[in-house]
């Protein structure tokens, strides 16, 4: 049975995980990406609603 030392353990896992900048990048694009998809949704439930709240929050006329 072989056993790690803390220190092994730690250097893998900090090769593995992915820096600050590099994660903050990916959050704002994948929530971005899920704003515009409900926001421009033609799911006519999803759509009505983002529109509704568009209009009465955001102050942005599209018609």
């Amino acid at each position: 049975m072989t056993t790690f030392s803390s220190n092994s353990v730690l250097q893998k896992t900090a090769g593995i995980t992915l820096s600050k900048p590099v994660q903050v990048t990916l959050y704002m694009l994948l929530s971005s990406l899920v704003i515009w998809t409900v926001l421009f949704s033609t799911y006519p439930a999803a759509h009505n609603t983002a529109h509704a709240v568009r209009h009465h929050t955001l102050g942005v006329g599209c018609h």
